[in-house]
């Protein structure tokens, strides 16, 4: 019995992607957050990233996540519903490597990007 009901909670989150959602990556955020505060000049996120990606999206506050990856033809599943959905501070800078977000930052509203790599409709 108990490993039917193990069965059924593992099925179940793992169903509804529980357990592979992203979460904010407060380090790159600081930086990013401080680069912007320091330059006041849209920010080159490739000079500040280590990690390979070949495009970027920005979701801003109140958007839902799931229209915007329609939008744009790309996979944000692993991205929370409510991430961005009831937040006025911050906008949700995602990283895009072969149409699949791969990782995210709750950056500061106000702040700008060079969008030589913003991904395009």
């Amino acid at each position: 019995m108990k490993k039917i009901i193990l069965i059924i909670f593992i099925d179940t989150f793992t169903s509804c992607n529980f357990f592979f959602q992203l979460q904010s990556d407060k380090e790159l955020t600081e930086k990013i957050n401080s680069e912007y505060l320091k330059e006041r000049k849209p920010i080159n996120l490739s000079k500040l990233t280590d990690f390979d990606w070949d495009n970027y999206i920005v979701i801003g506050c109140y958007q839902n996540v799931e229209q915007v990856g329609e939008q744009y033809k790309i996979d944000l599943s692993n991205i929370s519903g409510n991430a961005i959905s009831s937040s006025d501070w911050f906008i949700l800078l995602v990283f895009i490597k072969d149409k699949k977000a791969i990782k995210i930052c709750e950056v500061k509203m106000d702040t700008k990007f060079d969008e030589h790599k913003l991904l395009k409709k």
